[in-house]
């Protein structure tokens, strides 16, 4: 009996078809990334809002336990120090330590988005107190007193801040181990467009996410003269003392 044996063979790709299969996955990758990278950054924006909200709550929490005082801003704080004592300083210790005992972890301080930042300009303590009212009043260091706040869904309390000051000629970054951030000194909210000397703070989709003193933190693209203010009983924007 005659048999035939079946044979099989497999072609290669051609060169041609490799380039076509890689520029495929090129083009489909270029397409993906945008996506998630906009995902990640709502996540970060989404996690630090989560963090103002305990924050706030701390300070919050701070306030009626201390006659309706939130806590008190100073120079640059390290944790575990002490401010020089008044009048140069407040003499206390960092406002988030002061808050700490209401927080109960350092890691809500620390905002995802920070790692964006150079090396060296990242820290822990990414969120400012919004004391600028108080520091007006006072002329000096002093805590944010919530009875005389007339529009709390307006205060600005604090918020993010990627903590790079800008100056004429110069770049001056916070202590990036300054755990007392604050905004009375500096303009933490908007930019340029709301005072000098200000913050490079778009951390967020070219934005910020700020906490106010009714509780509720949002993401703004910039200062909104609307809906917030650094002023006691007018909606003021951020002045320079």
């Amino acid at each position: 009996m005659k048999t035939t044996a079946c044979q099989t063979s497999t072609r290669a790709f051609t060169l041609i078809e490799l380039l076509v299969v890689i520029a495929i996955i090129a083009i489909l990758a270029a397409m993906l990334l945008p996506a998630l990278s906009a995902a990640k950054q709502r996540a970060w924006t989404t996690s630090c809002n989560s963090n103002l909200h305990q924050i706030g709550l701390g300070m919050r929490m701070f306030a009626d336990d201390n006659r309706e005082l939130f806590p008190e801003s100073g120079d640059d704080i390290h944790w575990g120090a002490v401010d020089a004592a008044p009048p140069t300083g407040s003499g206390q210790a960092s406002w988030m330590e002061q808050i700490i005992g209401y927080t109960a972890t350092t890691n809500v301080y620390r905002c995802p988005g920070n790692v964006q930042l150079p090396l060296l300009q990242q820290g822990p303590f990414n969120y400012f107190n919004g004391c600028n009212a108080a520091y007006g009043e006072a002329n000096g260091c002093a805590p944010v007193k919530s009875l005389k706040i007339l529009y709390p869904s307006a205060f600005v309390l604090g918020g993010d801040t990627a903590g790079v000051q800008t100056q004429p000629g110069a770049l001056v970054p916070f202590d990036p181990l300054d755990a007392d951030k604050d905004d009375y000194t500096q303009n933490c909210v908007g930019g340029a467009a709301n005072g000098s000397p200000f913050e490079i703070w778009q951390i967020h989709s070219k934005g910020q996410n700020v906490l106010f003193a009714d509780g509720h933190s949002q993401w703004y693209k910039g200062y909104n003269r609307g809906e917030m203010t650094f002023g006691y009983t007018t909606m003021t924007n951020w002045v320079a003392y």
